[in-house]
């Protein structure tokens, strides 16, 4: 039972930095377009020089190896120049919510133990950023005119080093701080899942919200394009506006955007290729309607905690090949080497149909909880299956695997008093 349900084993994937992985597509395509923000344009060569001069900037300011770096910026054009650029000199990115109250910003800061906060000409005046208890630098300057200074020499940067920290919303108790590594990201990205349809990613998310590793990550290191969405609210008549303007090929919808897609505006789905949803139960209604409406489009409904580095599972309903919605949409298969168990109270897989806790091993298993070890030794544990020294991430969430061995998501574990199978 336990040998059921895993992903495609990648032995010619060996684990990587993400500056590296970075380096590797700029020398393979330096000239073709890698970030786009309304009129704004950066090639892979550019975003390259101009992370490398922020780097450097970075790196006069004390960033060393694994260097909390807190970004309260707008999206635009400069914010993968940030977030590059950080990593290039060694540290890890923190991204903060601007809807966040002020208190928790800080305390994020503070709890982090971020050596500087970037900011930008939009939230320079934003009341955590003025009154922040930790240096801020304006990522945007100097100029764009300014002189290119020599790319200072990084510093050697290893898989398994951090690359975010990222919160979770802190509903069901204090805020976690979970740690992501270089080696967890480029596992994502580098998933056969995202094929050729991803090659112009709509990047819409907030940078503190997981999905927004799958739309910078995934294009970025395999010479697509990244599309950021102008700063502020998306709504969908937005996004039929950049889908259509910049022939978006791929993007991410949270479940309840999905919805309201397929509500207000279903034609948006036949201009892309591929739309992954997920982040709670999905729709039977909704995918139904968008299958029949938009039947050359892939539709894919993913799982993964933030602890498994986005996505964990997907599953592919490709209406051209005759895919139907019957009944309860499944989380489907696990994504390239990804374990997945569906585990009883005592660590033991349950057979067929049976419900029990699902747990994730493999490369997107987080590194654990900033500062809090206790909790990190609770939630990941040792991978009784998995190979010496692996472990796996208990998720608290039901599931059962159906007969085609796709998985079925079921709730959360503490939310229920009785399971019926």
């Amino acid at each position: 039972l336990a040998a059921e349900g895993h992903g495609t084993v990648r032995p010619d994937l060996a684990p990587a930095s993400l500056v590296e992985l970075f380096a590797e597509q700029v020398r393979r395509t330096p000239g073709a377009e890698a970030v786009v923000c309304g009129s704004k344009r950066l090639s892979f060569a550019e975003l390259d020089s101009r992370s490398d001069r922020l780097a450097a900037r970075l790196t006069a300011a004390g960033v060393e190896r694994e260097s909390p770096v807190a970004l309260l910026m707008e999206r635009s054009v400069d914010l993968p120049v940030a977030i590059l650029a950080v990593l290039k000199a060694g540290g890890l990115y923190v991204p903060l919510g601007e809807g966040f109250p002020v208190a928790r910003l800080h305390w994020m800061l503070e709890r982090t133990g971020a050596r500087l906060l970037l900011a930008d000409s939009a939230t320079a005046g934003h009341e955590a950023v003025r009154t922040s208890p930790v240096p801020v630098l304006d990522a945007t300057a100097p100029a764009e005119g300014a002189p290119a200074e020599a790319p200072v020499p990084y510093p050697p940067c290893s898989p398994d080093q951090l690359a975010y920290v990222m919160y979770t919303s802190g509903s069901t108790g204090e805020p976690k701080g979970i740690g992501v590594t270089h080696a967890n990201v480029a596992a994502l990205a580098r998933d056969t899942a995202f094929g050729a349809a991803h090659r112009r990613v709509l990047a819409h998310s907030p940078l503190s919200f997981d999905a927004s590793t799958y739309e910078l990550w995934a294009p970025l290191l395999s010479g697509g394009l990244v599309v950021m969405a102008p700063p502020g609210r998306v709504d969908t008549a937005a996004l039929a506006r950049l889908v259509e303007e910049h022939r978006i090929t791929s993007m991410f919808l949270t479940a309840a955007l999905f919805n309201l897609v397929v509500e207000e505006c279903v034609e948006l789905l036949t201009r892309v290729r591929e739309v992954w949803t997920g982040g709670e139960a999905a729709s039977p209604h909704s995918f139904a309607r968008a299958l029949e409406q938009a039947p050359d489009t892939v539709l894919v409904n993913a799982y993964g905690p933030t602890e498994t580095t986005t996505f964990a599972t997907h599953h592919r309903l490709d209406p051209r090949a005759g895919a139907v919605v019957d009944g309860r949409i499944p989380i489907g298969t696990a994504l390239d080497d990804t374990r997945l168990y569906v585990l009883d109270g005592r660590g033991r897989p349950v057979p067929q149909g049976a419900v029990g806790q699902l747990c994730v091993g493999g490369t997107g298993v987080a590194r654990g909880y900033l500062g809090r070890p206790g909790l990190t030794a609770r939630q990941f544990t040792p991978d009784p299956y998995g190979a010496p020294g692996a472990r796996m991430y208990r998720t608290g969430d039901l599931a059962r695997r159906r007969p085609d061995g796709t998985v079925d998501y079921l709730g959360r574990s503490d939310q229920q008093v009785k399971i019926r199978g």
